[in-house]
């Protein structure tokens, strides 16, 4: 008997996007109501290291801000999906997130999400290399690099 695959792997939408944005790389074809069906997962990985740019933009910079904001607690246990991600990522929870940590920190939110193994790294480095051809997702890096470097000489 062959196993069918978990939602997030059939949809090519490894971190469960929901449907709210055209983003590039969308199927033609949506097979869900709630969730975006991507053409491969390497967009699917795109939308969702664009949408992790933006919480960094905005100080949702440790694995538990990010995954309270990704994953709400009224449909998730925040606490378990941030001590997942931080233990195979190697992390601390509650520790200073750069946009270099994303690749893996997208990879072990889509095991939790449902692909137990199905993706690897370079499925995801695909994903953010195709947004970094847009000049927007540069434009926000520069922006994150910047308040970084204030945050770094001021707080650090």
């Amino acid at each position: 008997m062959k196993i069918r695959p978990n939602k997030n792997v059939r949809l090519n939408n490894p971190l469960n996007i929901e449907k709210r944005d055209a983003w590039d790389g969308l199927s033609k074809v949506q097979k869900d109501k709630r969730f975006c069906t991507f053409d491969s997962p390497e967009y699917g990985f795109r939308a969702a290291y664009i949408i992790l740019l933006k919480y960094l933009e905005r100080d949702d910079n440790t694995i538990k801000k990010i995954i309270s904001k990704w994953a709400p607690s009224f449909e998730n246990h925040v606490d378990g999906y941030a001590n997942f991600v931080a233990k195979r990522t190697d992390m601390d929870v509650d520790g200073f997130v750069e946009p270099t940590d994303l690749p893996s920190i997208m990879l072990a939110m889509s095991d939790f999400e449902g692909a137990k193994g199905a993706y690897n790294i370079d499925i995801v480095n695909h994903g953010i290399a195709i947004a970094n051809q847009s000049s927007a997702v540069i434009a926000r890096l520069q922006t994150i690099e910047d308040n970084t470097s204030l945050y770094e000489r001021y707080l650090g």
